[in-house]
Parts: C-alpha cells; sequence; structure tokens
C-alpha cells in the first residue's frame, strides 16, 4: 500500500451516502484530512459523483438548482477538508480505456492512481480485475450495490 489514495466516484458516493463499506472509505478519508496521507479525486470522477448527487438529490431522477448547489457543496467541503482534485494523463486513461471495459471516469481514475503510485480505492465492480497498469487496489466492499 501507497502513501496516497485516489478514490473512485463509487468510494466518495458510498461515503456521502452511507452505502455499504462506507466505514472503510470514511477511515481513509479521515486519513486525508487529518494530514496523514494525501487524497485524490480525478477530475473526471469529481465530475461524476457531482451529476449523480444532482440527480439523487433532485426530482424524478433530474438534477435541480438546488440539487446542483448540494452535489458542488459536498465536492467543496471534500475539498476544504483536503481531499485535491487532480488532472490524470488523457493519454494513459485512454489507453485503460481501450484495454477493457473500465468506465471512462474509473480509467482515469486508474491513471491517477499510477502516475501517482497511489493505492486506488474502488468497489467491487468487476472492472478492475484484469488491468493494463499494476496498481495498488484497495477494495471498500465485496459486493455491488
Amino acid at each position: 500500500m501507497s502513501d496516497e489514495y485516489v478514490f473512485d466516484t463509487e468510494a466518495i458516493i458510498a461515503y456521502l451516502y452511507k452505502e455499504p463499506g462506507h466505514e472503510v472509505v470514511a477511515d481513509l478519508l479521515d486519513e486525508v484530512f487529518s494530514g496523514e496521507t494525501d487524497g485524490f479525486l480525478t477530475e473526471t470522477n469529481a465530475c461524476e459523483v457531482f451529476y449523480l448527487v444532482g440527480r439523487f438529490e433532485g426530482v424524478d431522477d433530474a438534477p435541480t438548482d438546488v440539487s446542483l448547489r448540494e452535489a458542488d457543496r459536498d465536492i467543496r467541503a471534500l475539498e476544504r477538508q483536503g481531499l485535491e482534485l487532480e488532472s490524470a494523463n488523457w493519454r494513459l486513461a485512454a489507453e485503460v480505456k481501450a484495454d477493457g471495459s473500465i468506465s471512462l471516469a474509473d480509467a482515469y481514475a486508474v491513471a491517477l492512481a499510477y502516475e501517482r503510485e497511489a493505492t486506488l480505492v474502488a468497489g467491487a465492480d468487476d472492472d478492475f480485475d484484469d488491468l493494463s497498469l499494476d496498481i495498488d487496489l484497495r477494495r471498500f466492499r465485496e459486493d455491488c450495490v
């Protein structure tokens, strides 16, 4: 395990909505918030968190002005506490995406974890099972939600 974490979208959503495994993510984020370690969220994953929160908090799964403000507030609160938004190398992310069935946002998370030699914090999806890059992977739950 490295001294840095990259969080995928699923980890942040689990944390915000207290889904199964959120305690593991909360403990890792506490390390980031206290300054014990560095934590990162790619801009692409932040975009995913933003629109998902906007939909979840909106009306009939559609975002509203209020729900989009809530989404913005959630991401800014994570940043204020020490989680850094960072871009990943687009070409490296594209190579990860081209090599498998992984989502584009997850490919960016993999690329950033690889670039920073950080541990990727991810859920149970099998998208991370056969990656073209060698990274440390920490699963915060064993079953998909």
